[in-house]
């Protein structure tokens, strides 16, 4: 089952996830939603990534968005 949300946030996640010697790892919460003005707006999604993950997760977002925007280009020349 797939769904859209018209907005997405990211930030540090309020708790950390506990490590075996005790200490916590901070993680990023990445949030997807429905903002202001969408008509129906559906639940609310998230996930909690390791810094590590969010990092990946980023430099993949950057590469798509690159090759996106080149596809763009060469479909209006």
């Amino acid at each position: 089952m797939s769904a859209m949300r018209w907005d997405i946030e990211a930030a540090v996640a309020p708790t950390g996830a506990a490590l075996i010697d005790g200490s916590s790892l901070r993680l990023v919460r990445v949030r997807q939603f429905d903002g202001p003005g969408v008509g129906r707006p559906g639940p609310e999604v998230s996930c909690d990534l390791a810094p590590e993950e969010a990092r990946q997760l980023a430099f993949e977002l950057l590469g798509v968005a690159e090759q996106a925007e080149r596809l763009t280009r060469e479909h209006t020349r």
